[in-house]
């Protein structure tokens, strides 16, 4: 079996009609597996990620990205996929990294590779700036694992990470949460640098600053205290 027939893309999406052809299209020269998890989209979200070549999975109601990336995860593994690269719907992940992270894979450089941002943040809104620096000098210290980014959603995650991991954050403080229990578990981390493109100056087309950013941080608390193993 080929190394890519091993890898799938896994991509949560909500009211993502405008950008999310483009994102797939992207992808699909790369001759990996497309999951699209629609989290209650009101748009043509899923018809669209359909027409374009994707598999589809849909949340009846808007849950949060954490809940879509758990569902992605979930089915992702029950098909015996052994890594999942997860990307967002709305453009800002340039696809012509996949070959990096594949190649960082089949080096077997980490269980969890991030498509880091350092050197970017500036293009961010002043408050999630300052809590993504932040974030990460925090992150980094507690894990002991130095780290440039910790809140990119472009990362690409092996199988056995994901696997008895007691995922249950629903927002996007999710991808924190997985980051540390990781970590805390052992899995070595990596990062490989990235370019994002950001719309509108925006780093996130539904991240909510104030609310979002609280969670995130709430998020990084209740982990710092996190002792206990559970099931996915």
């Amino acid at each position: 079996m080929k190394v890519r027939d091993k890898i799938a893309i896994l991509i949560p999406a909500y009211n993502a009609s405008e950008s999310l052809r483009g994102v797939i299209e992207g992808i699909k020269g790369y001759a990996l597996a497309i999951l699209v998890v629609d989290d209650g989209s009101t748009d043509a979200t899923a018809e669209i990620a359909l027409d374009a070549g994707a598999q589809v999975l849909r949340h009846p109601i808007n849950r949060g990205k954490g809940a879509a990336l758990r569902t992605g995860f979930w089915f992702l593994l029950n098909q015996g996929y052994e890594a999942i690269i997860t990307m967002d719907a709305d453009g800002q992940h340039d696809s012509s990294y996949i070959p990096f992270f594949i190649r960082a894979y089949e080096e077997g450089r980490g269980d969890i590779i991030i498509g880091s941002r350092a050197g970017e943040f500036n293009a961010m809104s002043w408050l999630r700036r300052f809590w993504n620096q932040l974030g990460v000098k925090a992150v980094s210290k507690l894990l002991g694992t130095p780290l440039t980014d910790t809140q990119s959603g472009y990362r690409l995650i092996k199988a056995e990470v994901l696997q008895g991991l007691p995922l249950r954050a629903a927002g996007y403080e999710g991808e924190l949460e997985l980051l540390i229990k990781a970590c805390k578990r052992g899995h070595p981390v990596v990062e490989i640098k990235v370019t994002t493109h950001y719309i509108d100056g925006r780093p996130s087309s539904h991240f909510r600053p104030v609310r979002d950013t609280w969670l995130v941080c709430r998020t990084f608390l209740q982990e710092f205290f996190w002792r206990n193993y559970g099931s996915l």
